[in-house]
């Protein structure tokens, strides 16, 4: 019988690795069909991002700069629909702007799939604001923060920034309550903190993608609150705000994404053990028939 097992284990080791491709297609496909949602948490840099957010008071104004391009779209976007939407669950005013030529264009995207369609009742200029794209980078964020009128004279409707209701108070970067900046590049998050957040005092947290997170480490948690890093940081974000307003049921794009990783992880770490136990069997039995 025990001969009959460590034949069996070794055995494992013989399989065409065709095999194991094969496997790990099916994994997926299923998983993409199906797309799974795995439970997830806040980690350690998300949480802060999502407490510094339940913390604002009503009618909190907080700028969002949305500093990624289509190629990054997939990454940030979930993160940035999962972001606006606990803003305005939480009844603070967000003001759009981007130092990126594309950030228009994902406005644009962002209204259409959270603004009208979650928050359709809530209107332009007092409840939300678009600004929209200036050109000059760090330069634009500079002016910012001596006043927004030396960079913005109306919103993207041509409405003058003393018409509308939901800038009342906010005359320069200083008056904000948080700065949002959501990165796949520069400028971006980096120069958010270190020429908005750190002059003003205005605490910054941003988001990014995966494989820009550990660049933006080195700041948290002292010049900045909270991170939200890849998909994997918007399926967490997307997990808390399903936690804290289970009643609205907002997509979790995310958290559908990663069902298929998930699955291929799970899948890649079952063949490593299984490999693993097959050739320290082998190399027991070799050992052990050396010695007899």
């Amino acid at each position: 019988m025990t001969d009959a097992r460590v034949s069996w284990v070794e055995r494992l080791g013989l399989i065409d690795r065709r095999w194991l491709y094969l496997v790990l297609l099916i994994s997926v496909a299923v998983a993409v069909v199906v797309r799974p949602l795995f439970p997830d948490t806040p980690s350690t840099f998300v949480q802060p991002v999502v407490d510094r957010i339940e913390r604002l008071e009503p009618g909190s104004p907080v700028l969002i700069s949305l500093d990624y391009s289509p190629a990054a779209a997939p990454e940030i976007e979930p993160m940035a629909f999962a972001m606006v939407r606990h803003l305005l669950m939480r009844g603070a005013h967000p003001v759009f702007i981007s130092l990126f030529p594309e950030g228009s264009a994902m406005f644009q995207r962002l209204h259409a799939e959270v603004l009208a369609t979650d928050f359709g009742d809530l209107e332009a200029g007092r409840h939300w604001t678009n600004l929209g794209y200036k050109a000059g980078g760090r330069m634009v964020i500079n002016a910012l923060r001596q006043d927004l009128s030396a960079m913005y004279h109306a919103d993207m409707d041509g409405r003058p920034l003393a018409d509308l209701p939901g800038l009342a108070d906010c005359s320069r970067l200083g008056d904000f309550s948080l700065i949002v900046a959501l990165t796949s590049g520069t400028p971006g998050l980096k120069e958010w903190i270190l020429y908005g957040g750190d002059p003003t005092g205005v605490p910054v947290v941003g988001g990014c993608t995966g494989i820009g997170t550990p660049e933006y480490l080195a700041y948290f948690p002292g010049q900045l609150r909270g991170l939200v890093g890849g998909l994997k940081g918007a399926s967490e974000y997307e997990a808390a705000l399903a936690s804290l307003f289970p009643e609205r049921a907002f997509p979790r794009r995310a958290g559908r994404v990663m069902g298929p990783q998930t699955v291929a992880h799970v899948v890649i770490l079952i063949f490593l053990v299984l490999g693993n136990v097959a050739y320290l069997r082998g190399r027991r039995r070799e050992g052990g028939g050396g010695a007899a």
